[in-house]
């Protein structure tokens, strides 16, 4: 999960780097309700709400369960169990991947 906002002149998406799970954890961890950033593309200084943030999906943790599942593939062929577990690793990675950010999104902060 990665957290973005827009800026206001460019128009394109910038991303914040936290730890936070959620809107709750992300204004312990900043101590203010605020925001100040610069944009990554044009420069531009803003200020925003930690409301106006959003959750984008990472698709980096999904790669690696498609790694893991074709090691699994290799170690486990002559098991037989190579359908279910290899298609289940990437569908458990997609799954948390998609909770995490739809629980981000979904929590304000007053």
């Amino acid at each position: 999960m990665k957290l973005s906002y827009r800026c206001e002149s460019c128009k394109k998406d910038n991303t914040i780097k936290t730890k936070a799970t959620d809107r709750h954890g992300l204004l312990m961890e900043m101590g203010k309700n605020e925001f100040n950033e610069r944009c990554k593309h044009c420069g531009h200084f803003t200020k925003k709400h930690i409301n106006r943030l959003y959750a984008d999906d990472d698709y980096n943790l999904v790669f690696v369960g498609f790694a893991l599942s074709a090691i699994a593939t290799f170690f486990l062929w002559d098991l037989g169990w190579v359908s279910t577990l290899t298609g289940a690793i990437p569908l458990y990675f997609w799954t948390e991947m998609k909770k995490k950010s739809s629980t981000f999104n979904k929590t304000l902060v007053k």
